[in-house]
């Protein structure tokens, strides 16, 4: 199965979180499962650390790094995407990154690992709320 992690997912598996359920972790690990990252998620960490170093400790060039370790693979934003963006409206309820992150699952049919209720609502693609 191909695993899309939203940002704060990704933080929490490369720090091995205890806020990162179980069920979650090993799904992450198994060798059954492509794990993708965003590059919207690097660039949301990106200013995010800019803005503030000390609630944001890592860089993207750091996570980059961690996130080829581990075997990430990085997706980047396609024009399949933002065709998804502009048949569905998401701009009323969601932050520009979860916008494309939800895009990018559902146009990919990847499996997106969330805490983010609100992104569930809107159930473009599979979905897991953690």
């Amino acid at each position: 199965m191909k695993l899309l992690l939203d940002t704060h997912v990704l933080l929490w598996a490369l720090e091995d979180s205890p806020r990162l359920p179980f069920e979650i972790r090993e799904e992450i690990i198994s060798e059954n499962n492509e794990v993708y990252v965003s590059v919207a998620s690097l660039w949301e960490i990106a200013i995010k650390h800019k803005k503030s170093p000390d609630k944001m400790p890592f860089s993207a060039s750091q996570i980059r790094d961690y996130c080829q370790r581990a075997g990430y693979i990085f997706l980047s934003i396609s024009v399949d995407c933002i065709s998804t963006y502009d048949t569905n409206d998401l701009s009323s309820h969601l932050d520009p990154f979860d916008q494309i992150l939800t895009c990018q699952s559902a146009s990919h049919m990847m499996k997106l690992i969330t805490h983010d209720e609100k992104i569930k609502k809107f159930n473009l693609g599979f979905v897991e709320l953690i």
